[in-house]
């Protein structure tokens, strides 16, 4: 693509993101100017969406971008690389010197603030739970065949949940059986003590232990239940937007993101990626709803911990969204350096 037809190219599609209506010749010449005439003009916008980059929703109306054109727009921000975007980052350093707020909470203030920032939906996804480290783990009877456990992680995170025991067990069982686990497992992820247990439990072997087998049994109903936590804040932003204009737009994307599963799968494909990506044009779910997903992956001493990103339309402004999100995943994995 040369020179000129780049430019006409990325003016129709910034444009569009600021008008959210079909973009004419007459408004490129008119903005941009370019030095050029409005029928130049119109000529290389025609040959734009013979290329598949603009499409024309009726005849003699102006062009609007296709996915193509986004993704070609996309990587050329990315390229260009992003600025700091100052106002977001002094929000987040306030929120980061209140004590009271522990991670969990923090969390939630970011996907929130990224969604004011922006006008789009704020989405994270925190693998804290299996990516946390144990500290210590305890049992208490509670019920006939049900038992508490309560998890302290690393964090200071603690969790309680309810159990069902397959056989009667006393306290004085309990605390064996948390004596053995936190020799057992203390110090390792969640992820891991999982993985562990499910490979230790299908190993077909004489039983040498009773209480030692009721341990692990125990402890595999507690970790087949931890799960990621998903923070996802501004539903309002995102159907005020031109781009959701009818009841059925908004109850289809309403109940695409209530699906939590759905959302966890999508961002779980951007974890292990580094930087930020941009899925645009190129992903079923968000196709069907014609949304775009700005994301990036951020850390805890190096390690992949979780992703955080921007839900919005097609139509969404990527320089200001990737800027937001670049800021808040580097500002994050700065702050998890030091809990």
């Amino acid at each position: 693509m040369d020179s000129r037809t780049r430019k006409i190219l990325f003016a129709v599609i910034e444009s569009y993101i600021g008008i959210a209506a079909p973009v004419g010749s007459r408004y490129i010449s008119k903005r941009y100017g370019f030095g050029i005439s409005s029928a130049t003009i119109r000529n290389t916008m025609s040959d734009l969406e013979e290329l598949g980059f603009l499409s024309q929703p009726y005849a003699s109306s102006g062009r609007i971008p296709t996915g193509r054109a986004y993704r070609f727009f996309v990587e050329s921000l990315l390229e260009c690389g992003m600025s700091q975007n100052n106002n977001l980052l002094s929000m987040l350093s306030d929120k980061a010197t209140d004590t009271k707020v522990c991670l969990d909470d923090f969390l939630a203030v970011i996907s929130r603030l990224m969604s004011d920032c922006s006008h789009y939906m704020g989405v994270v996804l925190s693998r804290t739970t299996e990516s946390s480290i144990l500290r210590k783990i305890e049992f208490h009877t509670y019920k006939e065949n049900m038992i508490v456990a309560i998890l302290l992680t690393e964090y200071g995170v603690v969790r309680h949940m309810i159990v069902e025991s397959s056989g009667r067990l006393t306290q004085n069982d309990m605390n064996e059986i948390s004596r053995y686990l936190n020799k057992e497992y203390a110090g390792s992820t969640l992820r891991e003590i999982k993985r562990a247990l499910i490979e230790d439990m299908a190993e077909q072997r004489q039983k040498c232990d009773t209480l030692k087998e009721k341990a692990k049994s125990l402890c595999k109903s507690v970790f087949s239940s931890i799960n990621a936590d998903i923070f996802i804040s501004g539903m309002s932003e995102l159907i005020n937007l031109p781009d959701f204009d009818d009841i059925q737009k908004i109850k289809e994307l309403s109940k695409a993101i209530d699906d939590k599963g759905v959302m966890i799968n999508l961002l779980d494909k951007i974890l292990q990626s580094e930087g930020v990506q941009v899925f645009v044009g190129n992903d079923p779910l968000l196709d069907a709803k014609a949304l775009s997903l700005v994301a990036s992956t951020f850390y805890e001493k190096g390690r992949p911990f979780g992703v955080l990103g921007l839900i919005g339309p097609q139509r969404m402004d990527y320089a200001n969204a990737i800027s937001i999100v670049s800021t808040s995943a580097n500002f994050l994995s700065k702050q998890l350096e030091y809990i």
